[in-house]
């Protein structure tokens, strides 16, 4: 049976072996390099093939129908054939054209297990999305900057890809969102809008409980000789409620020498601050319903 498609894709190679069709475009290409990236694809290609009149052929190939997203399968066929293609993101990308460069990528490399592949667009995901704590100050003290529309849009790409190791950050950068803008957002799911919002609350509790409890009720060192807790200056009420609204509690905080206390209770807030930081950043995942970092490493990858 011969089958006439409509456009033939930048990947015709005419010594390629197999002919794959996604919408109305042809790839021609070769069992054999797809079988070196996919055990998906090797196995199909081990399939015994039906007599010669029950299937389509193209140009003597045998045609397999994939119903994937155009755009997405020809980016994962640059990343294939192209083995310099993510040289092509730059160093210094924004998040909305680093996700738009691997998200396709990412989804089809999962679906079809394309190992090395997905694990690179992971390893970009991670640079951005940190998994320790290490990782989070460094990105922040490298000023990079998240636009709260595009964060959002890494929350049901980790879901649909199984990279949950993202979730924690993109979650905890989403709490910044005006309420009204997240409740109005198309992309995020009613239940990832309610984690926000219920983590938030929780982030503000613990950036007065755990991290930054020093300027909300701070108690002196016990060997404290300078009445400290009658010199701080107590916080507005207006910059409570600007913390309210945006909790930062994994901020590191830096300004000490504006607290005016002793030796004593200066080392005593800053143990406190960073024994804090640890404890917020190991629950994390569970301020978002997650679970635990252990379970989520577990599940990616399972």
């Amino acid at each position: 049976m011969s089958t006439e498609f409509p456009s033939r894709s930048e990947f015709w190679y005419d010594d390629g072996s197999i002919v794959l069709v996604v919408g109305d475009t042809a790839f021609r290409v070769h069992k054999s390099i797809l079988s070196q990236h996919s055990d998906v694809f090797a196995d199909l290609f081990t399939v015994p093939e039906p007599p010669k009149g029950e299937l389509d052929f193209m140009d003597g190939c045998s045609v397999v129908h994939l119903q994937d997203d155009l755009k997405d399968f020809e980016q994962v066929m640059q990343a294939i054939y192209q083995p310099f293609y993510f040289d092509k993101l730059p160093q210094d990308a924004d998040l909305r054209k680093l996700l738009g460069f691997i998200s396709g990528i990412l989804k089809i490399s999962t679906k079809y297990n394309l190992a090395k592949i997905r694990q690179k667009c992971i390893d970009i995901l991670r640079d951005k999305f940190p998994t320790t704590l290490y990782g989070c100050d460094e990105l922040v003290s490298s000023g990079y900057q998240y636009n709260a529309t595009t964060v959002v849009s890494a929350i049901p790409l980790a879901r649909e890809t199984n990279v949950p190791e993202i979730l924690p950050w993109a979650f905890y950068i989403s709490t910044n969102i005006e309420t009204d803008a997240l409740l109005a957002d198309p992309v995020l799911s009613w239940r990832d809008k309610a984690l926000c919002l219920a983590g938030r609350s929780q982030l503000w509790e613990r950036q007065k409980e755990d991290t930054h409890k020093f300027l909300f009720d701070f108690v002196k060192a016990p060997d404290c000789r300078h009445g400290c807790s009658l010199r701080l200056q107590q916080m507005t009420w207006r910059h409570m409620e600007e913390l309210r609204k945006r909790p930062h509690p994994l901020h590191e905080y830096d300004n000490w020498d504006s607290l005016g206390v002793c030796t004593s209770c200066l080392q005593r807030v800053q143990d406190q601050h960073a024994r804090g930081r640890e404890k917020v950043w190991n629950d994390l995942p569970k301020i978002f319903h997650l679970g635990t970092w252990n379970e989520i490493h577990q599940e990616q990858n399972r």
